[in-house]
């Protein structure tokens, strides 16, 4: 039986070779599908170093075009290499870019006027070139250093809405470029008409056909090799229909189905021998302006290209590693003389969707450009313009579905808008220009939405919320009747002129209600406010002086010590001549205004009353007789300050009458440290909610002063119920009251915060 089961079937060998060559094609598909989309974007590469050596020489300059071809092409090269070697995205595809070949065309330009007259024209171009090259390895360690500090993070501040229309607007410029790519010429306002020639529809119609076919293809999500399949399929047509037409590549290339490049041979290096003795260093340093404000733009841009790469594939980028692996390509591409560029939005998206997120991508990228540079334009002599343009197309309509179709139904109305402002500006005016109209757009709309936010956290009054001090119930009756002469304000967030006239404004309405007893003490908790602008400062002072009109104080707490430090630098204090105290504790600043509250209701002096133990007694059982009574079953205990009363943790045996002076109610943290939870002056009981419920102390009780208390002890308690069970009654109704006074207090405590 064991050998039978080790006979193999007849069929075994087919389908484990049938198995095993499907394991092995899978295998192959991501080898294949990064080939593939290293070579299609590495020609587009190509076609765009050459687009940019056209606007880095242009007008006088012209005559360069070539070795501009070069220069971009080896920076192309190196930024493709070395992006796709350390970017946090193994599909990313680096090339020299428009944007910062634009402040390069200005700096060479600007540099040949200088010199012109003045130098021969191979000073001059080795001058220009020395320049980029060193214009490209500052920004590349400028790039590296902003990447070493981790300042990436800073972009994650942009906000949301203008980086989708910084998505939308590199949609448009892709969309305009692959019309460029495919027409020859970017379509304009001006020039809008040569859409509808024919000779024109006959190439973007097909591009555009064959864009839809792409993006079907991808909607239905289609294997790694369905969009190579499709793309060879259409080279396959274009050149089988050329053949049965019997149309020779020359013709086709001069009516612009072709790419016919300007170059022949070898473009670089630019130059043999040593240039330095011929460079003019001058004219170089006086360029050194425009290369910090191409330090910015560069900055910016990569930051915002690797955003809008993790926004559209849903992945995690680390933007400082972006700009690290941005700064390396870029030095190392300036060693060469090379352009400065950075990561490429749209093409890391067509490698993506072509199915190429390996580092290979961008290593085929960089030796399309180097095969390029030393064999000339041999290499795209058959590839048919038209699709190129179409995989443009395609990368471009996505984004703006994205951003215009989409994102209108799930973005707030007013956040849309500013996509559409940004897109809108990027179209008509410029990239720059649009970004920065969408960043004032974007500040403007948090600046009315922040002014919105409720700077006050919570409002109450006095009569609702009272000091950890534990007082008799004739000064808590006090403080309940006139407690709301104390507005108490605890402020949040930050404060600018969006919401600091808000405060005022509420202040003010409190001062001038006259339906509500005349405001004594604005107190003001300040523990959650984060910062103040100098607008917010002058708000305090007009605050400070409506209250010296009104003869209150205000009184704050708790403040950070910037925020206090421009305060009183601004003037609002008591040393600027406005009635403001400060405390460094809610608490006490509270306590302070109760003191206040107390001494005016008793004229000034101490309430006429007996404090004795009997006098606290009588008010507490209602009649003389039965004070005399409670008194005998009671221990009289003097403490001296700092004296323990309660041991947190101890077994609970007895309460205690606060007769005179102070004690506190405090917890010990793990670490030793000691918490005041509560104060308990004359007249106030110690110690009852353990001693009832039978429970260990959950605190200890310390007295702050020379202190008289008399203590209950559960033995006494019970020898009073047996022989006097009025009294005793009459003292548990009063502890009654007392804790039902609490729960009172605190429930309108929460209804005030609650409003």
């Amino acid at each position: 039986m064991a050998g039978l089961g080790q006979q193999q079937v007849p069929g075994d060998a087919t389908v484990g070779r049938s198995a095993g060559l499907r394991s092995g094609f899978a295998s192959l598909r991501p080898l294949l599908a990064s080939l593939t989309a290293g070579v299609i974007c590495g020609l587009l590469v190509v076609i765009f170093s050459i687009s940019d050596a056209a606007l880095l020489f242009n007008g006088e300059l012209g005559g360069y075009v070539a070795v501009g071809i070069g220069l971009c092409l080896f920076s192309s090269a190196v930024l493709a290499a070395v992006i796709a070697c350390s970017s946090s995205h193994p599909g990313m595809v680096g090339l020299s870019q428009e944007v910062t070949v634009v402040t390069l065309a200005v700096i060479a330009a600007s540099m040949h006027t200088a010199m012109e007259g003045l130098r021969s024209e191979r000073e001059m171009l080795v001058t220009i070139v020395v320049a980029i090259g060193l214009a490209t390895a500052f920004t590349g360690l400028c790039l590296l250093a902003l990447g070493v500090f981790r300042l990436g993070r800073f972009i994650r501040f942009i906000p949301y809405p203008v980086i989708g229309g910084f998505l939308a607007g590199m949609g448009w410029l892709i969309v305009q470029g692959a019309f460029g790519v495919i027409l020859g010429t970017i379509p304009t306002l001006e020039n809008l008409g040569m859409l509808v020639e024919p000779a024109n529809v006959a190439k973007w119609a097909p591009a555009t056909l064959f864009a839809c076919i792409l993006a079907a293809i991808a909607q239905r999500g289609g294997s790694a090799l369905s969009l190579p399949v499709a793309i060879a399929v259409a080279l396959a047509l274009f050149h089988g229909l050329a053949w049965a037409l019997d149309l020779p590549l020359s013709q086709l290339q001069a009516q612009g189905w072709l790419f016919d490049l300007p170059m022949q041979g070898t473009v670089w290096p630019p130059f043999a021998g040593n240039p330095l003795g011929s460079i003019d260093w001058g004219v170089i340093w006086a360029e050194a302006p425009k290369v910090m404000a191409m330090v910015v733009v560069t900055a910016a841009s990569v930051l915002l290209a690797s955003s809008g790469v993790e926004l559209s594939l849903r992945r995690d980028i680390d933007l400082d590693r972006e700009l690290r692996a941005a700064g390396l390509a870029n030095f190392f591409a300036g060693s060469g003389g090379g352009a400065a560029g950075f990561q490429g939005l749209g093409l890391s998206l067509l490698g993506h969707k072509l199915g190429g997120d390996t580092r290979l991508v961008g290593v085929v990228v960089a030796a399309v450009c180097v095969a390029t540079l030393f064999f000339g334009s041999a290499l795209l002599a058959y590839l048919p313009v038209p699709l190129f343009g179409g995989l443009l197309l395609w990368i471009g309509i996505s984004l703006l579905y994205d951003w215009l179709v989409e994102a209108s139904f799930k973005m707030p109305r007013r956040e849309y808008l500013i996509i559409l402002l940004i897109l809108f500006v990027i179209g008509w005016v410029g990239f720059l220009e649009g970004v920065l109209v969408g960043l004032i757009s974007a500040v403007v709309l948090f600046t009315v939405d922040y002014s919105r936010v409720e700077i006050v956290k919570y409002a109450t009054t006095g009569d609702n919320f009272h000091s950890s001090v534990e007082r008799a119930e004739e000064e808590r009756q006090v403080l309940v009747s006139q407690g709301r002469q104390i507005l108490i304000l605890r402020l949040q967030g930050y404060v600018f002129f969006g919401t600091a006239h808000r405060l005022q404004k509420l202040v003010r309405s409190r001062m001038q209600d006259r339906s509500e007893p005349r405001l004594r003490f604005l107190l003001l908790d300040c523990r959650s406010l984060t910062g103040l602008d100098s607008s917010a400062v002058l708000s305090f002072i007009k605050i400070g002086q409506r209250a010296e009109r009104n003869w209150a104080t205000v009184v704050v707490t708790n403040l950070p010590p910037h925020i206090d430090r421009l305060l009183t630098e601004g003037g609002f204090g008591a040393e600027g001549g406005l009635p403001v105290r400060s405390f460094p504790e809610f608490d006490r600043a509270l306590e302070w205004c109760e003191e206040r509250l107390l001494e005016a209701a008793s004229g000034g002096q101490a309430a006429p009353q007996d404090d004795s133990i009997e006098g606290l007694l009588t008010r507490a059982l209602g009649y003389p007789s039965a004070a005399a009574t409670m008194r005998s079953y009671l221990e009289k205990m003097e403490l001296d300050p700092k004296a323990v009363l309660i041991h947190q943790g101890e077994v609970s045996s007895d309460l205690f009458f606060v007769e005179c002076g102070r004690v506190s109610v405090q917890i010990e943290t793990p670490e030793g440290i000691s918490v005041r939870l509560r104060t308990m002056g004359k007249g106030t009981i110690v110690g009852e909610i353990a001693f009832y419920l039978d429970q260990c102390r959950s605190a200890s009780v310390v007295a702050d002063t020379d202190a008289v208390v008399w203590r209950l002890s559960r033995d006494s308690l019970a020898r009073l119920k047996a022989e006097a069970p009025d009294i005793a009654s009459a003292f548990h109704e009063h502890l009654v009251r007392m804790l039902a006074a609490r729960v009172t207090q605190t429930t309108g405590l929460i209804r005030s915060l609650a409003d």
